[in-house]
């Protein structure tokens, strides 16, 4: 009946939609109109508004337009509680994989913070404490090292924790040993490495690799503008352990807390983090 048919734009006007939208409903199968006449219009029937309205309010609450589709095709209360339920999984999954991002994106200011106030004591000895932290460690193997190396070392760690499904984020620099540093060698048998979860399970096998754990203790800690290679501050942190009478009986970590990525005109190089145990 004529009384009961709606041109395209007053579907779009009574269900605020747009004349595009209900051109692409009809193009991809998901609201058809009732019939085209011979001038190529559109032509719906009041009886579909309803149908229309329900893909709104489905499209809504972020249901995809097909399944919405499938779903009015063949349509009773179990099928309409079935794409519900089937999508409120859906959502359950996308909540929890927002949470984790909001959790990263927490401790990433949470770091930012502290970096700004180790900015505050550059090259000024203190103590530290630090839980144990589990290493992926990969030694450099040569004695003339560049931000080449560094670099292309770091990365490979981070991808060989990816292949893993290690989830890796702060926490990277450079491990020396301090039989190295005792014998004037310090880059004899050190490496980049990157740390790894604290709940990481350190019975498992790394390829090319070694898990190395730093363990929990005191540390003295001296901020440096440098690249997590350069021993120069080496001796100037030795020296303040050995002023206040403490043993060294560890591994020297040194992070790297601010990467080139904060460069300035002014700074060409890292700040780091020397950490002695």
């Amino acid at each position: 009946h004529e009384d009961a048919t709606l041109t395209i734009s007053e579907m779009a006007r009574i269900c605020r939609v747009s004349r595009q939208t209900l051109i692409y409903y009809d193009k991809n199968n998901i609201f058809k109109p009732v019939y085209i006449n011979k001038n190529g219009y559109r032509l719906y029937s009041i009886y579909q508004i309803p149908f229309l309205r329900e893909i709104c309010a489905l499209k809504d609450k972020s249901l995809y337009l097909k399944d919405i589709a499938t779903n009015l095709d063949n349509r009773n209360i179990e099928t309409a509680m079935d794409l519900l339920i089937l999508h409120q999984k859906n959502l359950d999954q996308q909540i929890l994989a927002l949470q984790e991002k909001k959790r990263a994106i927490t401790e990433r200011i949470l770091y930012y913070q502290q970096a700004e106030i180790e900015l505050s004591h550059l090259e000024q000895p203190y103590l530290k404490e630090f839980p144990d932290r589990n290493l992926l460690f990969q030694a450099w193997g040569c004695q003339d090292m560049s931000r080449r190396q560094m670099h292309i070392s770091h990365m490979n760690l981070r991808n060989l924790a990816h292949d893993m499904d290690i989830a890796v984020d702060f926490g990277w620099g450079a491990l020396l040993f301090d039989a190295d540093i005792q014998a004037h060698e310090p880059i004899r048998h050190a490496g980049a490495y990157v740390r790894l979860p604290d709940d990481f399970d350190m019975t498992r096998k790394v390829p090319d690799s070694q898990c190395i754990v730093a363990p929990a203790g005191t540390y003295v800690c001296m901020n440096v503008y440098a690249m997590p290679y350069d021993t120069s501050f080496l001796g100037q942190l030795y020296q303040w352990i050995r002023d206040h009478n403490y043993i060294v009986n560890g591994n020297l970590v040194n992070e790297c807390i601010l990467d080139t990525t904060f460069y300035t005109k002014e700074r060409q190089t890292d700040f780091c983090q020397l950490q002695g145990a």
